[in-house]
């Protein structure tokens, strides 16, 4: 069973890849280890933008939004919070497998081929591909994509990723019912050391009372920390009961320096797109599928598929993707150092626009020169955004 491409993993990354690449009449087989879509757990909030980049019409959006999002609320360890609002819609909280159904239809309706339940086994690169074999099948392709999250199998087979390379954090969330929500319209997130150590509680409302309540710390059990912010939120939860729970890890690390080699891509979280202050990945990880692609269209159709043509990739993704993951994981150390009271004290300084450019990684140039006017946040944060 010969491919121009096999594809490892039917996330984001991995449809998006798919999808462009079949457009432009490769042959393309998607293998993914689990019996469904979107088993990990996910916030599941998603920019407007989102729907550009995966080349999905926004008249698609109610398959698979749950909820549409004015804003978010910002809440630091004192409990002030910053609301950041904007007129129309911000974005969705999705149902994320509805989402990946979605472009799997379409990734499917370009010629792709899509098989659940094959996890990838073994990978051996040949003179002339690389040979692929799964729980019933033995493919070869010209190029394999690696787009099978932060235990990428394929990143660790050809050498990609470092020993201690990838730094994730571990992830909880409940899906909850009956969350009484002052505005369900805003997406929540609650800072402080009491509350998340050097992380974050997020409640994301979803249609009708439901909404996904997580938790990523560092040191410490997620799970003890999210139990506790929800018994010290009766607002919320005094007539809630979880319906669903979910636990993995998130890579916050930034991306890998290597994400390519001869014969091999790296997209998605296996590459490590995933914007490190707020763990987001599904935008950064279509774009990574949607570029990735492009370049493996034009190396297929050269005959070149050494790593040095196929580097074209993460110069492109660079440009503006890459940059903002570099910025967002120089946020987050900065952050990482900050106590609360100087958390407390960023909440009092920084406009929403502010903290939107902060937890993104765009310009930190121009919330750099807002804190230098600050005595404490100058040598705290400032100077180590400027760096």
């Amino acid at each position: 069973m010969r491919y121009d491409a096999v594809v490892v993993g039917a996330g984001p990354a991995g449809l998006a890849f798919a999808r462009n690449l079949a457009e432009k009449g490769f042959k393309v087989i998607v293998v993914e280890k689990e019996d469904q879509l979107s088993k990990k757990p996910c916030g599941e909030g998603i920019s407007a933008r989102v729907l550009k980049t995966a080349k999905i019409p926004y008249s698609e959006a109610d398959r698979f939004a749950s909820r549409r999002i004015s804003g978010a609320a910002i809440v630091a360890p004192n409990g002030k919070a910053v609301v950041i609002k904007q007129e129309g819609e911000m974005g969705f909280v999705v149902d994320k497998r509805a989402f990946l159904r979605v472009m799997g239809e379409y990734a499917a309706a370009a010629g792709a081929e899509v098989k659940m339940l094959e996890p990838a086994k073994s990978f051996t690169r040949t003179k002339d591909g690389v040979k692929v074999k799964t729980r019933t099948l033995e493919l070869e392709a010209s190029i394999l994509i690696g787009a099978d999250g932060y235990l990428s199998r394929v990143a660790k087979t050809f050498s990609l990723e470092r020993p201690g390379e990838r730094k994730v954090i571990p992830t909880v969330q409940y899906v909850m019912a009956n969350v009484e929500l002052e505005d369900p319209t805003l997406t929540y997130f609650y800072l402080g050391s009491e509350v998340a150590p050097l992380g974050y509680v997020w409640i994301f409302p979803k249609d009708g009372k439901l909404a996904n309540v997580g938790i990523g710390v560092q040191g410490a059990s997620p799970k003890l920390y999210l139990d506790k912010f929800i018994r010290s939120h009766p607002e919320f939860f005094s007539h809630s009961t979880m319906v669903e729970f979910r636990a993995a890890a998130v890579t916050i690390g930034g991306m890998l320096e290597k994400i390519v080699d001869d014969r091999v891509m790296l997209v998605g979280e296996s590459a490590g797109q995933v914007i490190p202050l707020t763990g987001g990945g599904i935008h950064t990880s279509i774009a990574g599928g949607m570029i990735a692609s492009e370049v493996a269209a034009k190396a297929l159709e050269e005959g070149d598929l050494t790593a040095k043509r196929l580097s074209e990739y993460p110069k492109e993704y660079g440009k503006y993707w890459g940059k903002r993951i570099s910025n967002s994981l120089k946020a987050l150390k900065a952050i990482e150092s900050l106590s609360d009271d100087e958390l407390n004290l960023l909440a009092d300084v920084l406009s929403p626009e502010d903290i939107i450019n902060l937890a993104n990684g765009e310009n930190l140039s121009s919330v750099a020169m807002k804190l230098l006017k600050h005595p404490i946040l100058s040598i705290k944060l400032a100077k180590k955004l400027l760096s």
